[in-house]
C-alpha cells in the first residue's frame, strides 16, 4: 500500500450512499481495507500492515491489540451495507451485502488478512464508472462517524462536479453537484441518527453538522458551509456549499492535478482504453503526471491514426496483442515501448492488402533486459560507423 498520504480510496458511489451500521473506529478500519484494495492482483484477498492500522486509527499503548480486536469484530460482525434499485416496471428492489467474508491475524506476524465478500468487488475497483475518490489520509484524520459519512457523501457530488464541468455540462445541473441539496430525512438515514436527536433541531444540527463540518474544513482540502432549507416554518433540507482548496501535486502525487494539459490528456479516449487493456492501471495514471503528457504527445497520435485509418476495432486488436507480450522491459520504458509498438503495427498495416493479418512484435521487444542495455563492443562501433560513411558516399 502506498504512503497513507498518497492513498486514494475508491468506491463506487452507490457504496458511499449506503448505509453501514459502524461505529468510528470500524468504519475507519473499513476506509484502510478498501484503500489497501488492489484491483490488478485480480484477487478478493488483501493483506494490511498492523502497524498502519494503528499508525491510521491512532491505537497506541499496551491495549492496542485489544482494541484492534475490538474494531475487527465489529467490522466483521456489523458491517452490512443496505442498497435500494430500481426496476424496469418501477418497483424498489432491497438487499444487503455483508462486505468482509473473512479477517485473519495472528498475534505473533505483521500482516492482517482481509477477504472481501465476491459481491462487494465490483464496488470498489478502480476500474469501474463513476466512482468518488478521495484521501485515506483524509479520513484517517476525521474522529467522528458523522464527519467520514459526510466528508465521502460530498466529496462524491464534488467529484461529479469536476467531471461534469469539464464537460461544459449545464449550469444548473453544475450547481447542484457543487451545492447538493440533501434532506433532513436523507441526512438521518446516512448517518444511522433517525431515532436520535428527535428534540430541537439544535441538537440535530450540533451532532450532525456542525461539528462534523468543522472538523472537515480542518483536517482535509474541503471548505464546507451550509443553509437551511424551509417549508412553511419546518427546516426541510441543508444546501451544502462545498469549495476545494487547490492542492499542488508534483510528479508521482495523488491530488487534483492543476494542469489543463494534464487533464486534457487525462480525458483523450484512449487513456481509458489502456486502462481497460491493463497495460497501465488508473492509480499509476492518477500519480504520475509526466508519464501521461508523453503518452498523449507521444503514442496517441499514432493510435488516432490507426483509428482513423483501420477503425476502432484494429486498436483494440493491438493493445490485446501488447498485453499478452509485454514484459518487464516495456514496463520501465513504457511510452517509448507503445509508440515503437504503435508505428510497427501502423507499417504492418500499411504493407499488407488485408487489414486483419497477424500483429507481430519487432524483433527487439523479445530480447531480455540484458541484451538491450548491453554496451557496443569498441569493434561493433567501428563496424557500425564504417556502414555509415559508406552509406553516405552512396
Amino acid at each position: 500500500m502506498a504512503s497513507d498520504e498518497k492513498q486514494i480510496v475508491a468506491q463506487h458511489n452507490d457504496l458511499i450512499q449506503a448505509v453501514a451500521k459502524m461505529e468510528r473506529m470500524p468504519l475507519k478500519l473499513f476506509e484502510i481495507i478498501v484503500g489497501s484494495y488492489d484491483d490488478r492482483k485480480n484477487t478478493d484477498t488483501v493483506y494490511i500492515k498492523k502497524k498502519l492500522v494503528y499508525d491510521l486509527l491512532s491505537l497506541e499503548g499496551t491495549n492496542r491489540n485489544s482494541r484492534l480486536r475490538t474494531a475487527i469484530h465489529e467490522l466483521h460482525t456489523n458491517a452490512t451495507f443496505h442498497f435500494k434499485t430500481k426496476e424496469a416496471d418501477g418497483s424498489i428492489t432491497e438487499y444487503s451485502i455483508s462486505p468482509i467474508q473473512e479477517i485473519m491475524w495472528n498475534h505473533a506476524q505483521d500482516d492482517i488478512k482481509v477477504v472481501f465478500a465476491p459481491k462487494l468487488l465490483p464496488y470498489i475497483s478502480l476500474l469501474q464508472s463513476n466512482f468518488t475518490k478521495y484521501r485515506l489520509a483524509d479520513v484517517a484524520r476525521l474522529n467522528s462517524k458523522h464527519a467520514i459519512i459526510i466528508y465521502k457523501l460530498l466529496a462524491m457530488n464534488y467529484n461529479q462536479y469536476q467531471y461534469y464541468a469539464s464537460r461544459k455540462f449545464n449550469s444548473e445541473k453544475l450547481d447542484e453537484f457543487a451545492n447538493p441539496t440533501i434532506t433532513i430525512k436523507e441526512l438521518r438515514r446516512l448517518t444511522s441518527t433517525e431515532n436520535k436527536y428527535l428534540g430541537r433541531f439544535s441538537s440535530f444540527e450540533t451532532k450532525v453538522l456542525k461539528l462534523p463540518l468543522k472538523e472537515i474544513n480542518e483536517n482535509t482540502a474541503f471548505s464546507i458551509s451550509y443553509d437551511k432549507v424551509k417549508r412553511g416554518r419546518q427546516i426541510y433540507a441543508i444546501q451544502f456549499h462545498v469549495t476545494k482548496n487547490d492542492i499542488t501535486v508534483t510528479d508521482n502525487g495523488l491530488g487534483i492535478l492543476q494542469s489543463a494539459e494534464y487533464q486534457r490528456a487525462l480525458n483523450s479516449p484512449y487513456t481509458p482504453l489502456l486502462a481497460t487493456h491493463q497495460i497501465i492501471d488508473m492509480v499509476t495514471l492518477m500519480q504520475d503526471q509526466s508519464l501521461v503528457l508523453s503518452l498523449a504527445s507521444e503514442v496517441y497520435p499514432l493510435y488516432k491514426k490507426i483509428v482513423s485509418d483501420y477503425g476502432e476495432n484494429a486498436l483494440n486488436k493491438h493493445l490485446s496483442y501488447l498485453k499478452e507480450h509485454m514484459n518487464k522491459v516495456a514496463q520501465k520504458g513504457l511510452t517509448d515501448y507503445l509508440a515503437k509498438a504503435a508505428q510497427n503495427r501502423i507499417d504492418q498495416l500499411k504493407n499488407s492488402s488485408n487489414a486483419q493479418k497477424t500483429e507481430e512484435m519487432p524483433a527487439w521487444t523479445k530480447k531480455s533486459s540484458e541484451e538491450l542495455t548491453k554496451k557496443a563492443t569498441p569493434e561493433e562501433i567501428a563496424s557500425l560507423k564504417q556502414r555509415i560513411a559508406n552509406r553516405k558516399k552512396k
